[in-house]
Order: structure tokens, then sequence, then C-alpha cells
């Protein structure tokens, strides 16, 4: 299996939002204000593929700190969310 891409720090920073695969399994992403002292956090929802996700049910959610540390936190739980659904 592939590995995961997640944009820059700077692509979330600026509000940006994000839709990606990996396997059968697909995400969203996007940063929301927090009431954490660490300010943003980045959303991120998962489903299984290969509909949209309007159409689909979100299977597992998650937040983690707008950070690098915080990106490389999410894609390590987007990548076991992905192998999990290739069973």
């Amino acid at each position: 299996m592939e590995s995961i891409h997640i944009p820059t720090l700077l692509f979330w920073e600026n509000g940006n939002s994000w839709y990606g695969s990996l396997g059968r399994m697909r995400f969203f992403a996007r940063p929301e204000q927090s009431e954490d002292p660490e300010g943003r956090q980045l959303a991120v929802q998962v489903w299984r593929g290969p509909l949209a996700m309007e159409h689909s049910q979100i299977l597992a959610s998650a937040a983690f700190p707008v950070t690098e540390e915080g990106l490389v936190r999410a894609a390590a739980w987007l990548e076991e969310q992905a192998a999990g659904m290739e069973d």
C-alpha cells in the first residue's frame, strides 16, 4: 500500500480543506477553530469509497493540532484507518 499525502502546514494555516484517498479509504480534512489552547485543529473524517462523502457513512473522525507534529500524527492515523479497510 502506498502512503498518504497530506499538504504542508501553510496549506492548512490558510484555511484550505482537502479530500484524499488511500486504497478503499476516502477522507476529508479541514482546519477548524478550537477552544483548545493550541488553537486550530485539523478535523478529519473517513469513509469507505468509492462514493462521495455526501453519499457515504462516516466511519471515523479525529482532530489533530495544526502543527508539523499534528500533520505527522494525522497521516499516521489515516494510514491506520486505510489498513483497516483493506480487509
